[in-house]
């Protein structure tokens, strides 16, 4: 289940660039979001870890980027953490992977009042969602790429109120699992479950398509979103996170 989701969860946010290195998925984009910019262990190192460690290294500092590897529960990385730990790799933002069937899933017409979905991706969904989301216009430019790469189907969702975009989320579907990803609610319009009305339409449109699952990622700190997705019947699957190494500037990489 680890490697399908992680692969999934990689076609529904592709990179800019990426390099197959010895069996790991490095992925480059210009240094907007850890998962788009880090190293994948998905699959089984075929050279010495060590030495496939400072390959990475050295390729994202000739990339003017930190060195950042997604570790996930799989077994076999465990000792590529500490290996990590003890080169001074920082462990940040645990993030949990979270899974519901939704074979028997029903929305209300109450519910689907409001919402609107795209197929394609909108210059005015794009818009709203980097200003709900405070992306600044360099990221937005990197993040619209990344968007235009997506292969397997997209839903662009978004509620409108007043001829305004007010929250914004995507699902992308493949092989019958659908990711929810970046669901984001306007400051003033927030704690009053728009949030859950955009999820639950991408998930309505998703089944109409065939899909039987949703997966979702949450930060596992975020103690009231875990709470919130445990009640639209979400449950844990695996947990990933982060090891990182800041690139130092350029006269002490240097000495």
């Amino acid at each position: 289940m680890i490697k399908k989701i992680e692969e999934f969860s990689m076609n529904a946010f592709p990179a800019l660039s990426t390099v197959l290195l010895n069996g790991w998925v490095l992925r480059f984009s210009d240094g907007y979001a850890k998962r788009a910019n880090s190293v994948n262990l998905i699959y089984e190192c075929s050279i010495d870890v060590l030495k496939n460690i400072e390959i990475c290294e050295e390729m994202y500092k000739r990339n003017n980027l930190d060195t950042v590897f997604k570790l996930t529960e799989k077994e076999d990385n465990n000792e590529i953490d500490v290996m990590l730990s003890e080169r001074g790799y920082e462990y940040v933002a645990k993030t949990n992977i979270m899974l519901k069937e939704i074979a028997d899933f029903k929305i209300s017409k109450e519910e689907k009042q409001g919402f609107v979905v795209y197929r394609e991706l909108r210059n005015d969904w794009l818009v709203a969602f980097t200003q709900i989301n405070k992306i600044s216009s360099q990221n937005a430019s990197v993040l619209q790429k990344m968007l235009q790469r997506i292969i397997p189907d997209v839903y662009y969702g978004a509620i409108v109120e007043n001829g305004e975009i007010i929250a914004v989320g995507m699902g992308v579907a493949e092989q019958g699992y659908v990711g929810m990803y970046d669901i984001y609610v306007h400051d003033d319009k927030r704690r009053k479950g728009l949030g859950t009305k955009i999820m639950n339409n991408l998930i309505y449109e998703a089944l109409k398509d065939g899909c039987t699952h949703s997966y979702l990622q949450v930060v596992d700190e975020n103690e009231k979103a875990k709470n919130l997705y445990n009640k639209l019947g979400y449950e844990k699957q695996y947990s990933y996170w982060y090891r990182v190494r800041k690139l130092l500037n350029k006269e002490l990489y240097d000495i």
